[in-house]
């Protein structure tokens, strides 16, 4: 013992616990310990004082080497076990063994030194010498620390920043990320919840349209139950309804129900909205259903041949038929209150043209194309405001007839007053609305002209044949701009949005193209008949052919789903935000397959009150 003591104060760094050190076997004797009690408090003064200097008369502070051998001394025990620590807490030191006890004493004299002495260490060596201390601790001293050191490396850094700069960053998250984000905690959930303009802003990025097809329609129901509701953040429950509707369309997560309609026929128009699902067929009739219902609320006759084409604006719909007129219809009365002849075959296509953002045409004009290759145009009547026309006499609604295919004329496109229609005589047409007159004779395809699609915003055109090639017209000079090659056989549909031109074919393949540059983006391959029908938007891509119906992702060209696997024939398809609607033909009938996707998470923020449900949709 006197050897170790010896050679603790030989050492050129030391200290206190090895410098103070006397024969430990004197310690136990009670006088001694009465000696260590009331000790003087350490004064880092009077440390420093006693610690040798330097040259320049500044303290020298131990090196790493010297406070670690000082922690080896102090806690050279066996580190005591769980059990031991039991014995040694305050309430039962009274019966602990006096060596014990003098050892704890001895250990708690030597702190203030070690202190100073660990506060004058580098950063590294503060780091090993706690993690020499942490080995040595109990169970109960590392969970004391470490309630102490987690609270203090946590910082809400959103609640810290001002809550402009805290909105901006969370602006960059995706919504799986906020929604994550609002978990967190209550102030980081107040703070992405609260914001109107973040979802605003995250409805825009993602491609939401502001309209919200729950918004009016259900207004009623809504207001029900608007005391329980008033703490949402409005724009964030539209996006959760959007992106809900959003990700059902894509799972093919949907009601389904199912309307017999033109049963023994074939449907050749469809159209629908959020209020109602219109059909015509070659059995000369038209078909009103309510679209939350699907009850049938009008039964439009009159025509005396097949219902070829119809298009509709506000409550006046307009139909082209077999029986070579164009008929116009009071929707709310179900009543025909003009009929247009003049046309010495099938009307086989017509357009509402309404006036655009700078008034042209001057009024709402209906244009039809027939197979006696002309096409004719009158202004449309308000059922409700002029006198009623049955085609006997003249027609004061008769605007132009159109003069300049040579035979059947297969399909139209107009925007304001520019016409284009395109013909079996292997030409496209442009026209004036405005004057009535020729403007282009487009001549380059070695086949029918089955489609046409108007671009105005760019001052082109694009065209469909059998010939199976695309092509790509100026508006202004008439000449073909491109030739898109690709199908192999009759490109009979065409659509045509802001930033994606679809074109359908015989071939039993989709091409989506660039209207921009004419390049092909995607080749959609999965059908294995010709394409019989098809509708695009931003997001997605729905057809319909012999075998079923299918969902693609117009960004990637993915196939996403099989709507319907069962179909003979598929003869058209329409849909809205919330809802498909498909005309199928199957085991000998024609019905139409009505696909809610406004339902599946989505039901509780329409109907609140099950009694206010349509009867389809009680459970």
């Amino acid at each position: 013992m006197n050897d170790r003591i010896a050679s603790s104060s030989s050492s050129s760094v030391s200290l206190s616990v090895d410098c103070r050190a006397t024969n430990e076997l004197d310690m136990f004797h009670p006088q001694q310990q009465q000696k260590i009690l009331p000790r003087k408090r350490f004064n880092s003064q009077d440390y420093t004082s006693k610690r040798s200097c330097d040259d320049d008369g500044k303290p020298k502070w131990p090196s790493f080497e010297a406070v670690i051998s000082c922690i080896n001394n102090l806690f050279r025990r066996k580190r005591p076990s769980d059990d031991d620590m039991e014995d040694l807490r305050p309430w039962k030191r009274h019966c602990s063994d006096p060596a014990a006890k003098y050892t704890d004493l001895h250990d708690i004299t030597q702190l203030p030194d070690m202190v100073t002495a660990f506060d004058h260490l580098d950063r590294d060596t503060k780091s090993t010498v706690l993690l020499e201390l942490l080995k040595r601790s109990s169970t109960d001293t590392l969970q004391l620390v470490s309630s102490l050191i987690v609270p203090t490396l946590r910082r809400d850094f959103l609640s810290s920043l001002p809550k402009e700069v805290s909105l901006n960053l969370l602006s960059y998250l995706d919504v799986q990320s906020l929604c994550r984000a609002s978990t967190v905690c209550r102030s980081w959930r107040d703070l992405i919840n609260g914001d109107a303009l973040l979802w605003k802003r995250r409805m825009i990025q993602d491609g939401f349209k502001h309209d919200d097809p729950w918004a009016s329609k259900f207004r009623g129901a809504m207001d029900r139950d608007k005391e329980n509701r008033t703490n949402l953040n409005p724009y964030k429950e539209r996006y959760r309804r959007l992106y809900t509707l959003q990700q059902n369309w894509r799972h093919g997560r949907a009601r389904v129900a199912r309307i017999i309609s033109h049963p023994h026929n074939v449907v050749t128009c469809l159209q629908i909205d959020e209020d109602k699902i219109i059909s015509g067929a070659d059995d000369s009739v038209i078909n009103i259903y309510d679209a939350v219902t699907l009850t049938r609320r009008r039964i439009l006759r009159g025509h005396d041949g097949g219902v070829w084409a119809l298009q509709y604006v506000g409550n006046t719909l307009v139909s082209g038929s077999t029986d070579r007129t164009v008929r116009v219809w009071n929707m709310e009365t179900g009543k025909c209150t003009h009929v247009f002849p003049g046309h010495t075959s099938t009307v086989r296509c017509l357009q509402i043209v309404m006036p655009n953002e700078n008034n042209e045409p001057k009024q709402p004009l209906i244009i039809a194309g027939s197979r006696d290759s002309t096409l004719r145009v009158w202004r449309l009547p308000d059922p409700e405001v002029d006198p009623p026309y049955d085609g006997t006499g003249p027609n004061p609604y008769h605007l132009f007839t159109l003069n300049g295919h040579t035979n059947s004329v297969r399909a139209i496109a107009a925007h304001g007053n520019v016409l284009v229609s395109g013909s079996y005589d292997h030409k496209v047409c442009v026209w004036d609305l405005e004057k009535g007159t020729l403007v282009h004779r487009m001549e380059g395809h070695g086949e029918n002209v089955y489609s046409v699609v108007l671009d105005h915003e760019r001052g082109q055109c694009m065209s469909g044949s059998m010939d199976s090639s695309v092509k790509i017209w100026s508006l202004e000079t008439g000449k073909c701009l491109r030739t898109l090659d690709g199908h192999s056989i009759l490109v009979g549909l065409l659509g045509l949005t802001n930033d994606h031109l679809v074109s359908a074919a015989a071939d039993a393949t989709l091409r989506v193209w660039s209207p921009q540059t004419g390049d092909c983006v995607h080749a959609l391959l999965g059908h294995k008949r010709a394409i019989t029908c098809f509708q695009h938007d931003h997001e997605k891509v729905i057809s319909g052919s012999e075998g079923g119906l299918k969902l693609w992702d117009i960004k990637t060209g993915r196939h996403l789903q099989d709507f319907v696997t069962y179909a003979a024939g598929v003869w058209r398809v329409a849909f809205d935000q919330r809802q498909c609607v498909a005309a199928i033909h199957s085991n000998s009938t024609t019905h139409l397959e009505v696909l809610d996707f406004g339902t599946y998470g989505l039901e509780e923020a329409i109907y609140f009150d099950p009694a206010s449900r349509p009867p389809h949709m009680r459970f």
